[in-house]
């Protein structure tokens, strides 16, 4: 007989005014069989609804009897105690391994068998299936962490280590004073339910049950345990690792934003969350240190070890454990393949071309690690057939499904002590090639008119993103960030975001047959070589790691990972092709021009809904969208680089004067009326989405309703661009810049510009085109009052807007408008200046502006 009462905290008489109202409560209550009363529930359950005992027993009498039924069961010595493991878990699932495991079928309950108290090991979290774009994806992660257990009494704590906070030095009263210093984690409280020979077991159901990763705010949801269990099929353990599997269910009142379209019904949400125990490295790997110059990644520790004259702050460059099979041939100079490859294995569920394309892709690595010495290093291989994809002893690439475009992710688990990566678990997102082949398909009319052939197909075109993208995405799971100044180093890194180089070529035809670069590059093989060169020892690896930077630093080699739009460094810019920003502005304007001038109904095929036009309309119209944020950078910018002292480098150049002021009659020209007109032709293609179709939404919504208002598209981008141009960080740069250098752009200068270019262009205001100008007009005063009302904005920047703006009702007041509309539109321009100027009150800004966030290629 299973002892059920091994846990039981102190003598049973302290239990007796609550084992009373178990028995008489008319519904037992829903607790664990290894929980005291919930034995006692449930034998109660079993008395009173015997036919027996309902026909003899008056309905007032069954708990008093039932009660004095379990209370003499209490009070003969407790069956079981001193019973084995074995005995236990007879009647269980069983599966020996790192941590034994036991499926009581019967409860539900899962067990684990601990017999390494105190030894630390890594718990991983990973989504088996989910919930396709609200929520987790298939494949996500919570991340990895160091756990372990402590028994206190009948109950076993199980404790995540605070593994940022360390002592480097090993002495163990360092290492005390700072595990004392800083609070620990308990993940679970884990009741024993029988020991045997110093294992114990025990009852892990409410840990692995638990809503660890959070999932539950994605769906404004509870964890509703009794609609959540242990998925045998996927639970298993294995010599180094456990592997557990969970049904989660999410209860709520009513769906959250979103979760109806994904769900059969929004109210209940069921992911499997998958649990890996895994063994940690007997031998931590040897920790090797972070250098910005390199394009390695960095994890970063609090060491309390360091003295009086370091930072308290330790940085590793996380990596793989990679060793040379012959050590004394790599030595020599020979590539040698490692003793443990790189495996990353393509989830079986990926079609072609797609297979091959991520293989391809992923193998690219192969070549940066040949200039570490390693041949082999990573590979590519299909997952084996007898494999779950969620078993952590493999790498997977596993393909993930929404029902919108979104991100791809380079994901990897790590030994947190170390930064060693253990797993590699990146992700394909399969919309993005749809957003490649709009792209694409925007292009055919041109190559129609100029009567050629596009130099790739479409499907030639996407896969060549394809291996550029999973080479990117492996790129984070080997430890590298990103490197946003890859594409003007000539392509430098797969680990920059690029966009297709369309280019003009003599004839003036297009030409995409370099839309991207075929392999890795220059600062990949740098990242690679930093990162996994073996070396035999300390002294050799100081010497050689050192070798490496002054060779970058001699190539020009730059490493940069900040590329907002509010940023200083043009070529620091995601999206972007080309050597300068003026460049990468001219030729995509260029082709833009060429793709709206041929935009017509060839860009879909037959019989598709004409509606999809406004798709290829948006990356039509917004080709040159991430180009003009990299040329704005110029203006108060200042390129700064990752200079240790010593080593050469000038740590920050403001950029020449004479660069941002061709850089802002490059912004000003393109909120001119002709660049920011779409043509008339177009507007009467595009009818709104019909019956059948609504769960498409267009990618350009129009506050015309059925349809398409060029005019909000226009100031919407407009808009963009002053908003971009006039952020509260870059005016202050101009400021401070033009203060140390007089020579150097002003603020008041580039407010002039802004305002010369639209409020006092010249040209006539009549028309469609006065329509536009107006367009740009607005942008500008909204930008103006926004920036004069910003109060985190400097004093110096806000003296520069408001005088703008006072200089700006001179000049409406002093001319006339022409038309109707254009005189509304400057009456209330003037209007809304002087009460903001008098009484300080600021308009409703950006009135009709709409949201196009182009999705990324």
């Amino acid at each position: 007989m299973r002892s059920e009462f091994v846990g039981w905290p102190g003598p049973y008489w302290i239990w007796l005014p609550r084992i009373v109202e178990a028995t008489s409560n008319p519904v037992p209550p829903a607790l664990p069989r290894s929980h005291p009363l919930g034995y006692v529930g449930r034998v109660r359950k079993s008395i009173v609804e015997s036919p027996h005992w309902s026909r003899t027993m008056r309905p007032g009498h069954q708990g008093l009897f039932a009660t004095a039924v379990l209370l003499a069961i209490l009070l003969v010595p407790r069956p079981g105690i001193g019973q084995t493991i074995q005995d236990y878990t007879a009647d269980m699932h069983s599966q020996d391994g790192f941590f034994p495991v036991h499926l009581d079928e019967e409860t539900g309950d899962i067990y684990l068998e601990v017999d390494r108290l105190g030894e630390e090991f890594l718990h991983m979290v990973s989504i088996r299936q989910g919930t396709g774009t609200v929520g987790p994806d298939r494949g996500s992660s919570a991340g990895s962490r160091v756990l372990y257990f402590e028994r206190h009494g009948p109950r076993v704590l199980l404790f995540q280590a605070n593994s940022g906070m360390i002592a480097s030095s090993g002495d163990p009263d360092e290492v005390q004073a700072v595990e004392e210093s800083f609070p620990r984690s308990v993940l679970a409280s884990l009741p024993i339910a029988a020991e045997e020979g110093g294992r114990l077991l025990v009852n892990a159901t409410d840990f692995f049950l638990s809503d660890l990763p959070g999932n539950a705010s994605s769906f404004d949801a509870q964890v509703n345990r009794d609609r959540s269990v242990i998925n045998r099929e996927y639970t298993r353990a294995y010599p180094e690792n456990t592997e557990v599997s969970v049904l989660m269910s999410f209860l709520a009142a009513s769906p959250a934003s979103g979760v109806s379209q994904i769900a059969p019904d929004g109210r209940f949400v069921t992911v499997e969350q998958h649990h890996s125990l895994v063994r940690l490295p007997e031998e931590p790997m040897a920790p090797r240190p972070y250098d910005p110059r390199t394009a390695s990644g960095a994890q970063t520790y609090w060491d309390f070890s360091q003295p009086f004259d370091g930072e308290y702050r330790l940085r590793l460059t996380p990596r793989w454990r990679l060793e040379p099979s012959d050590p004394e041939a790599y030595l020599r100079g020979e590539l040698v393949e490692p003793v443990e490859p790189i495996v990353i294995h393509v989830d079986p569920a990926t079609p072609e071309p797609y297979r091959s394309a991520y293989r391809e892709g992923i193998e690219w690595w192969n070549a940066a690690f040949e200039a570490a010495g390693f041949r082999n290093a990573v590979q590519a291989p299909d997952l084996p057939a007898d494999v779950d994809w969620m078993d952590s002893r493999f790498s997977i690439l596993p393909v993930l499904h929404r029902t919108a475009a979104g991100a791809s992710v380079g994901g990897q688990h790590r030994d947190p002590r170390t930064g060693e990566i253990i797993r590699a678990l990146p992700r394909m997102d399969s919309h993005r090639s749809l957003i490649d082949y709009n792209i694409y398909a925007g292009l055919l009319p041109v190559f129609e008119d100029q009567g050629i052939e596009p130099q790739l197909t479409a499907e030639e075109f996407a896969m060549a993103r394809r291996r550029q993208h999973v080479a990117h995405e492996v790129g984070h799971t080997l430890g590298f960030p990103h490197n946003f100044i890859g594409a003007p180093q000539g392509r430098s890194s797969v680990m920059d975001y690029p966009f297709p180089l369309i280019e003009i070529n003599g004839d003036g035809n297009l030409d995409i047959s370099n839309a991207y670069r075929p392999s890795v590059g220059y600062s990949d093989s740098v990242a690679v070589r930093y990162a996994y060169t073996w070396f035999p020892d300390a002294e050799s690896e100081v010497e050689g790691l050192r070798q490496i930077v002054e060779e970058a630093l001699d190539q020009g080699h730059l490493h940069h990972t900040a590329a907002g739009q509010s940023g200083s460094f043009p070529e620091v810019h995601q999206w972007v092709e080309g050597a300068t920003m003026f460049e990468a502005l001219e030729r995509t304007r260029a082709v833009r021009r060429l793709i709206l001038d041929s935009f017509d109904e060839r860009v879909i095929r037959p019989d598709e809904p004409m509606a999809w036009l406004n798709q290829r309309l948006a990356h039509a119209y917004l080709h040159h969208r991430y180009s003009v944020e990299a040329v704005i950078k110029y203006v108060g910018g200042a390129r700064h680089y990752h200079a240790m002292r010593g080593d050469g480098q000038t740590p920050v150049e403001p950029i020449p004067a004479a660069e941002q002021r061709r850089a802002l009659e490059e912004i000003v020209q393109v909120l001119s009326p002709e660049e920011l007109e779409i043509p008339e032709r177009i507007l009467n293609l595009i009818p709104p989405t019909p019956s059948g179709f609504q769960s498409l939404e267009p990618w350009i919504p129009s506050p015309a309703g059925p349809v398409l208002d060029p005019l909000a598209i226009a100031r919407s981008f407009a808009q963009e661009v002053v908003d971009n141009l006039l952020h509260p960080e870059r005016a202050h740069r101009v400021v401070s810049l033009h203060h140390r250098d007089p020579g150097q752009v002003s603020l008041d200068e580039v407010l002039d510009g802004l305002t010369d270019a639209t409020w006092g262009a010249p040209g006539p205001r009549s028309g469609h085109r006065g329509h536009y100008a107006r367009v740009a007009e607005r942008a500008v005063l909204d930008g103006l009052f926004t920036l004069t009302s910003d109060e985190e904005a400097t004093a110096e920047v806000r003296d520069a807007a408001e005088r703008q703006l006072e200089e700006l009702a001179i000049r409406i007041g002093g001319s006339a408008g022409d038309g109707r509309q254009d005189e509304n539109h400057r009456a209330r321009a003037l209007r809304e200046i002087e009460r903001y100027l008098t009484y300080g009150t600021v308009p409703d800004l950006r009135t009709g502006v709409i949201s196009m966030p182009l999705p990324w290629p």
